[in-house]
């Protein structure tokens, strides 16, 4: 999904980035918490999205060095903050982000949620799934009708990840195995594919990207 070149330095101005101009207050606020607590060896890329009309840059991943950052869920940073820790290269992290992001998810946050179905850790898409209400669909389904290409590259993500863990021959005691029929991944972009199939009827149709 990465499109820039592999980042060793991230600061506080390309975390802010990641976030429409309309949020810039808050983002900016939210980059700076996040920068500090930041792991000094970073290796990682971004990659350019659609969202609310503007193109933004959000880091693959972010090397932290502790999992909970100085903010309250009263600042306005904070979901911001959350949004940039399902970056985070600890997948428990990334779970308990998405979680609170999709429990007031918002255009912005989109971009977000759809990079995680690209990832291999089931019980993040499983959280994906049973999260998903009317609203989120239209707000999943609107940012895969501005980012195609972006959404095919995360399809073929899941199937990727699909076929190298959780297909039958992979079975262990750790790991449970799922026939395609089955995977969470395959029903969650069916499901918002489908979504997008319908929004995209409509007149307004996909919507330029500054």
């Amino acid at each position: 999904m990465a499109n820039e070149e592999m980042l060793t330095d991230i600061g506080a101005g390309m975390l802010a980035e990641a976030f429409p101009i309309e949020h810039r207050p808050a983002a900016s606020k939210a980059a700076k918490i996040v920068a500090r607590e930041l792991a000094d060896r970073q290796w990682t890329e971004r990659f350019s999205v659609c969202t609310m009309e503007e193109t933004v840059s959000i880091p693959a991943r972010l090397y932290f060095m502790f999992g909970k950052l100085p903010v309250s869920q009263d600042d306005d940073a904070w979901p911001f903050v959350r949004a940039l820790q399902t970056r985070s290269n600890d997948g428990y992290e990334r779970q308990r982000a998405a979680r609170d992001l999709l429990a007031d998810l918002q255009p912005w946050g989109a971009p977000f949620i759809v990079a995680l179905l690209g990832e291999y850790i089931v019980e993040i898409l499983d959280d994906v799934s049973e999260a998903l209400t009317p609203e989120i669909e239209q707000i999943l389904a609107a940012f895969i009708i501005d980012n195609q290409a972006f959404w095919a590259t995360t399809k073929r993500r899941v199937t990727s990840y699909w076929s190298a863990y959780y297909r039958s021959r992979y079975a262990s005691e750790l790991r449970r195995a799922y026939r395609r029929d089955e995977y969470v991944g395959f029903h969650l972009t069916n499901r918002l594919e489908a979504a997008a199939f319908d929004a995209s009827i409509a007149p307004c149709g996909p919507r330029p990207c500054r």
